[in-house]
């Protein structure tokens, strides 16, 4: 006669096979392996236009009934944004800072623009002159490279890579 020990199936076996297959399932499929990703990201970020300074004169010029310095500044816009630009033409003497005349102006992509001042002088006053040219700053945007942390599975991993 069998024994009821023996017609009882033996679940301590089945509870470990169940733990174990599940144990593998979860280490398979479960993203737990950390692996850095390379992505590209476009980024704003701000920067002064380019521009170019075609040409600077300055010179002593007779009126009617005066003599003055005019100081012609001529900007060229290079970049692809347009903007304000400001020029700050300046006069020197023996004495230090004779005057300054501050010009705005818009320039568009690819245009030139002559700025002119003129400064109130005596005859054979000795002079000498400066400029400034402040660009616009404008907003523009490049292609970054980041890397970042995700989280995969061995599946995954063979899978995909």
């Amino acid at each position: 006669m069998v024994s009821e020990e023996a017609k009882r199936p033996d679940h301590k076996k089945l509870i470990v096979g169940v733990i174990v297959i599940t144990a593998i399932v979860i280490v398979l499929f479960v993203p737990i392996i950390p692996v850095e990703v390379t992505y590209s990201e476009t980024e704003s970020y701000e920067r002064e236009a380019t521009y170019v300074v075609d040409d600077w004169d300055l010179q002593e010029k007779l009126g009617w009934f005066d003599v003055y310095v005019q100081s012609d500044v001529t900007v060229r816009n290079t970049d692809k944004y347009g903007g304000i630009f400001v020029v700050v033409h300046k006069l020197y003497d023996v004495y230090g800072l004779f005057g300054s005349v501050e010009d705005s102006f818009y320039l568009g992509p690819g245009d030139s623009f002559t700025s002119t001042a003129t400064f109130d002088t005596s005859w054979g006053q000795d002079t000498v002159g400066s400029y400034d040219v402040t660009p616009p700053t404008v907003i523009d945007t490049r292609l970054v490279e980041k890397t970042k942390t995700v989280y995969k599975s061995i599946i995954e991993i063979l899978i995909y890579g």
